[in-house]
């Protein structure tokens, strides 16, 4: 029984890390795509027409589509959209109510802490 429970505690923990990892990738995503849009709106303002090879890199980096006849404004808007695969994410597990053996792992992880 003890080696049960200690199996759905480890697998229990494992689910947990896997959807931290995945929310922390979400809003690094957000916030390096919110890093781009800062450079192309600064772009933008100052009216310049070419973009730096490194904020190129970035938009390539999430797959923004990106040549030299596209002009900021539409990349902004591009950049928008990339974004919206991050943003609006529900847990997958939101009203999911616990399994037993899930219940008798957090328990008895608590009982040993």
């Amino acid at each position: 029984m003890y080696q049960a429970i200690q199996t759905e505690t480890q697998r229990t923990t494992l689910r947990v890390m896997a959807t931290r990892a995945e929310e922390a990738k979400r809003k690094l995503s957000l916030y390096a795509l919110d890093r781009v849009l800062w450079a192309l709106e600064e772009l933008n303002l100052a009216e310049r027409t070419t973009v730096p090879g490194d904020v190129v890199e970035q938009l390539r980096a999430f797959d923004v589509p990106f040549n030299r006849e596209i002009k900021i404004p539409d990349l902004i808007e591009l950049v928008f959209t990339a974004q919206e695969q991050f943003m609006n994410v529900e847990p997958e597990e939101i009203n999911r109510v616990p399994t037993i053996e899930e219940l008798e792992a957090y328990f008895e992880q608590s009982r040993v802490a």
